[in-house]
Formats: C-alpha cells, structure tokens, sequence
C-alpha cells in the first residue's frame, strides 16, 4: 500500500510538472586548486568547504551571503561570487580569497553562477544576458551579450569558452554555446532541456548536468552526445560539476560530492548525510519519477537499518527538503523535517534518534501533539525569554529544526516568527538542548536571537 500510495503521488507530480516548472538559477560551485583540493559553495550553509585529496573536510570561508560561483587563478586565489538574497545585485559582489584565506572584494554589483578564467589571468563572469570579463586589476568589460540566460562557463584547453545557457532559443531550445577568444560564437550543443553545471576535462570532453531530468551528458570534442551517468540522487533542484586532473567528475548535489572515474562509475567523495564514524548513512531511497523516501542505511549498501518514511510518514517532494544532523559521536542524529500538513501553510519540525546496541530508537519530540502545530508558543510557555506574544506571529508559517550540535550531547533548536500581518521574520529564538545517556534531554537555555542574528537569517 506504500508503495502504491508512491506512485500515485509521483505520477501526480509529473502530470503537474508538465503543465509549469521553474529554473533553477542557484548552483553550489565547485572548483579544484593547483593541489588538487576541492572547493564546494554551500548555499544552505552560506560556506565554502575545502576538501583534501582523500576527501577530508574542513571548513574555508563562512559568513557569506549567498555563495553560487567558485574559481580559481594561476596564483592560487579563490574567487567567490557572492549574491544577493533578493533581486538588488548592489548587495551583490566577487570575494577574492588569497591562499592564506584572506578576503579581499575584487567587484561589487555582480552575481554570478558561472566563473572561468582565461589563461592570461581575465576572469569571465556570467551574468543574465551577458558575459564580463574582467582584467587582473578588475577592469571590467563586455566580452558578450545579447545571449539569454548565460549561467555556466567553463574554459577549454585551446581558449575556447563554453557557455550553458538556460533560456529557450529559438529551433535549438536550451543549448551550449561556443566562443573563440575573438568572441565568435558557434552552436556547441543544442536541444537541452535544463542544463546545470559544466565542466571540460584535459582532452576536451564537455560534461553537462540535465536537471529534471537527473544525468550527466558527455559531449565529445566534436559534439558527439552520450549518456555519462544517471546516478546522482534525488537530492537538490541543481547540480555542479568539476573535472578533477585525473579525468574524474566530481558532482555536488547538495548533500554530497560524488565521484565518477572516467567511465561513469560512481563513487561517493564526501557527504554530510554519512555519519562522522562512517557506519551510516542516510539516504532518500528513489522509488519513481525522482520521488523518494528517507531511510537509514549502511553506507555503500541498501541495507535499511531504520525506515524513516515508516515511521514519520514523509516522502516525496518533503523527503527531498528533509535533512539528517549527526551528533558528533555518531550515536545520535536530529531529523529535520516536513510532516503532513495543510498546503497552503509552512509547518517543520524535528525528531530525535538514539542507537541502543544495533537499533536506532526514537526520542521524546521537544513538543508533543497539544501544540497544535504551534511549536514556538509551546517552548516558550515553558522557557524564557518572558514577554514575548506568539500570537504576533504567523499562524500558517510553524517551524522549528535542529541548528546544529554543539557536542556529541548537547544540540541547539531555532525556532522563527514570521509577522502575522507582515510575513516576514520578525523574531528568532535559540534553545539549547543537554541529553543524557538515556537519551533523556531538557532545554538548559532559551534566548532570543540578537538584531544582527535576525538580520543575516533575514
């Protein structure tokens, strides 16, 4: 019967999909330095990560705003374009990092997916019908426009630049383009239908993602078209990719980086959903059409040691926004989560799980059901701050989710108010949460988020 009740909403779903969708222009980033370390932009984290060679993780700039591009000069700087949250791009601008992690802004006034540099030090910046180009010194000119939607860039060994562009062109639709460095464009590829992410690896192959649907396309020099890989999860509304120097491609889809050798086997390099001692992993198990269902699996395998979908009862499009936290020991994690709800209104919660022994056991939830799904005015009946009315706050937006854990027993909650008549963030709150080794927990401290901190969650 679950299985039924999967399909019929997948089949759903497509009908709706074929009737209107929308592009994404969001994209993580990746970009290799001379060393063979892998950058990542986060956008859920606002972050730049850096991974080693043997895929250990670290953390190399944070704080940002809304990370999309990541490039890398012939000096060893890291150029990050940082957007905007909202249309104004004047809050919009290039960050250069040096390799001692210094920041410096190279430009303002520009956001920008897709960034490439020519092998004379100009950076190329995409940005909406045209393409920039920038001197080392940041003088800025025009290299192309006209175009449609221009998003990723990548450089080819001969100076060749190519473009993904995501608008529809008339007779070829969603395409790749080619620019010689005189700026004579040619059609590379046509007849795509949503293409994020580029990369060209040493011989010239062109690699592409198709999101919906979800594979890697590999264009030979001459324009030849095969099917790379179809295994990239179900996760993310985009994908990024990067050729590493032994012919590998590296895939970000915004909970791992996949690797695939040069025959499309995959393999997984990093994942924030793999438990710090490696011995589990969470995974959204597709079952059609690009749905999915949360499980607990060990890693590597389809080996389900805790069906999350059994036991919240989420799946679909809400699985795909679902996320796991670890604890730092591996012995618990914080489930994210989007439970059965009235369409028109936001409602996120979380749920907690222990291992005992073999077994991952469920928690006490920080509410229970006499919230009536107004979770906020639950844990402030019980905890400070004193004086704050949540009937100020939005009835239709109820959220509350795990920020992160502060150790392997104590994690901390957020809890936003959205303005009842307004809408928008008016008031965040933090509560911090101690277990025991029973699993047993209770909220140590309660605080309301400062102006600055309501500020950058705004």
């Amino acid at each position: 019967m679950k299985l039924l009740n999967r399909l019929f909403i997948a089949l759903t779903l497509a009908v709706l999909a074929t009737m209107s969708f929308s592009i994404s222009a969001q994209a993580g980033g990746l970009a290799f330095d001379a060393a063979g370390n892998l950058y990542v932009a986060d956008l859920d984290k606002h972050s730049v990560f850096k991974y080693t060679p043997d895929g250990t993780k670290s953390t190399f700039a944070t704080g940002l705003r809304h990370p999309l591009g990541l490039s890398f000069d012939g000096e060893g700087n890291l150029f990050v374009s940082d957007g905007a949250v909202t249309d104004d791009t004047s809050q919009s601008s290039i960050l250069k990092f040096g390799p001692d992690r210094r920041k410096s802004t190279f430009v303002t006034g520009i956001s920008s997916v897709g960034m490439a540099f020519d092998r004379s030090g100009n950076l190329y910046a995409s940005h909406g019908d045209s393409i920039f180009k920038f001197t080392p010194e940041g003088v800025k000119s025009t290299f192309v426009s006209g175009l449609g939607n221009a998003l990723y860039l990548a450089f080819d060994g001969a100076g060749n630049l190519f473009v993904a562009d995501q608008a529809l062109s008339s007779g070829i639709g969603r395409a790749i383009f080619k620019f010689g460095s005189d700026g004579t464009k040619t059609t590379f590829a046509g007849g795509l239908d949503d293409p994020s992410g580029l990369a060209i690896d040493a011989v010239g192959n062109v690699y592409v993602a198709e999101v919906p649907p979800r594979y890697i396309l590999r264009f030979s020099p001459d324009g030849t078209k095969s099917t790379f890989s179809s295994a990239l999860g179900a996760r993310g509304p985009s994908l990024d990719l990067a050729v590493g120097r032994s012919g590998n491609v590296f895939v970000w889809n915004g909970h791992a980086i996949l690797k695939f050798d040069p025959s499309g086997t995959p393999s997984t390099f990093g994942s924030d959903w793999i438990s710090p001692d490696k011995q589990w992993e969470y995974k959204c198990a597709e079952y059609g059409l690009g749905q999915c269902a949360p499980e607990i699996v060990k890693p590597g395998t389809t080996q389900v040691v805790l069906d999350l979908d059994e036991e919240l009862q989420v799946h679909g499009p809400e699985a795909d926004q679902a996320e796991v936290i670890w604890a730092t020991d591996s012995k618990r994690f914080a489930f994210n989560y989007s439970p059965p709800h009235a369409h028109h209104t936001t409602y996120e919660t979380v749920a907690f799980y222990q291992l005992r022994g073999d077994k991952w056991v469920a928690l006490r939830a920080p509410v229970d059901e006499t919230s009536d799904r107004a979770q906020l005015a639950q844990l402030l009946k019980e905890h400070l701050p004193k004086g704050f009315n949540t009937r100020h706050c939005a009835p239709d937006s109820d959220i509350l989710k795990l920020r992160a854990w502060t150790d392997a027993n104590t994690a901390t909650l957020y809890a936003p108010c959205y303005g009842r008549s307004s809408g928008q963030l008016e008031a965040g709150f933090l509560f911090t949460l101690r277990f025991d080794d029973a699993g047993r927990w209770k909220i140590v401290t309660a605080r309301q988020t400062s102006k600055k901190e309501l500020e950058e969650e705004q």
